[in-house]
């Protein structure tokens, strides 16, 4: 039994119900909770150190220490689609780079919040926390993603063949790269999920694939430049260069696994539009997309789009144009479609 899934009919009940226009409080060891209800200021609590504990586990091999600052967590109930940002600012202790503070907003329907939208901000601090600075973008979403439930995940995975099909992507070396959010934010998230989901699973899968993953980010963006990536892919995944881990992904991506749903509602609630990102310290300009000339999708009928959202500002400057690649733009068919058990 995953951590997601300790509920009750009661808690459920109470879920359901935005509950009354007054905020009620409630302190966990790392979370300082504001919710319209004590009863859900209690659960959003006890879930986000249940999930925080889960997230160490899944992705360091180990729980992380108790925070020096409880973390802020405003959870607003309403109707209709649900979303969340995770605000950081970082800093040094005795040299060693930290997470001065964060808070976390979270807004929509309670059961939603608790089960998709808590877990993939969880995890964007224990990456924050593992690294102490900014994460990779791509990195950053795409490892998040993974901590949703199945069918978001296969959202993205057809959404990024739609994109590749359509020449909208990056090239991963300029993907790597960036440090700010795109204007088409669902690009990010959607090649961001697709490409950390096939480096965990290169990497071995699981907690291995994960800790690969954290090594291969550590090695990038120890300078952030383009040598410094293509050495992370050597040492890591023994791929020659970026653009030869690029080429492996998409030949990936032309024979997909099958995807099994279990049946019975999902772990984590559906898919949801993210709150614009604010992490206005970070100013570093974005690459332009660009994966070779256009090619028409060829995923039918149409699928729901992966969350995304403009950021909150613009980039400093724009970055050079990448270089497409010499080899032809991919033709991607659509992954196997979910089956139940």
């Amino acid at each position: 039994m995953t951590l997601r899934r300790f509920y009750t009919a009661l808690v459920l009940a109470a879920l359901a119900s935005p509950g009354d226009a007054s905020a009620a409080n409630f302190e966990t060891p790392n979370f300082s909770v504001e919710a319209p209800t004590p009863e859900l200021a209690r659960k959003f609590g006890e879930m986000a150190e249940a999930y925080r504990k889960e997230k160490a586990l899944e992705w360091l091999g180990h729980e992380m220490p108790q925070w020096p600052r409880k973390c802020p967590l405003q959870v607003q109930v309403s109707m209709g689609s649900a979303g969340g940002a995770t605000t950081f600012t970082f800093g040094s202790d005795q040299g060693r780079p930290v997470v001065s503070s964060q808070r976390m907003e979270i807004r929509g329907d309670a059961k939603q919040l608790l089960y998709s939208v808590l877990p993939h901000e969880v995890t964007h601090t224990v990456l924050a926390h593992h690294f102490g600075r900014p994460v990779p973008r791509w990195a950053d979403e795409g490892g998040s993603v993974l901590s949703e439930n199945d069918e978001e995940r296969f959202s993205h995975d057809v959404r990024c063949r739609e994109i590749l099909n359509a020449g909208r992507a990056f090239v991963l070396r300029t993907l790597f790269r960036m440090t700010e959010y795109p204007r088409d934010m669902t690009v990010l998230y959607a090649q961001g999920y697709s490409v950390t989901a096939y480096l965990v699973d290169k990497g071995g899968n699981g907690r291995e694939g994960r800790g690969k993953l954290l090594q291969f980010l550590g090695g990038g963006m120890n300078g952030n430049t383009a040598e410094s990536w293509n050495e992370a892919a050597r040492k890591v995944y023994g791929f020659e260069s970026i653009d030869a881990l690029e080429r492996a992904w998409l030949d990936a991506l032309r024979t997909p696994p099958s995807r099994l749903v279990a049946r019975g509602p999902p772990r984590a609630a559906r898919s949801r539009p993210r709150l614009a990102p604010r992490h206005a310290d970070l100013r570093a300009p974005h690459g332009t997309p660009h994966l070779g000339r256009p090619a028409m999708p060829l995923l039918e009928p149409p699928v729901r789009a992966a969350r995304g959202a403009a950021p909150a500002y613009e980039p400093a400057s724009p970055a050079a144009q990448p270089m497409a690649p010499s080899y032809p733009p991919p033709v991607l068919g659509p992954p196997e479609l979910p089956r139940t058990r």
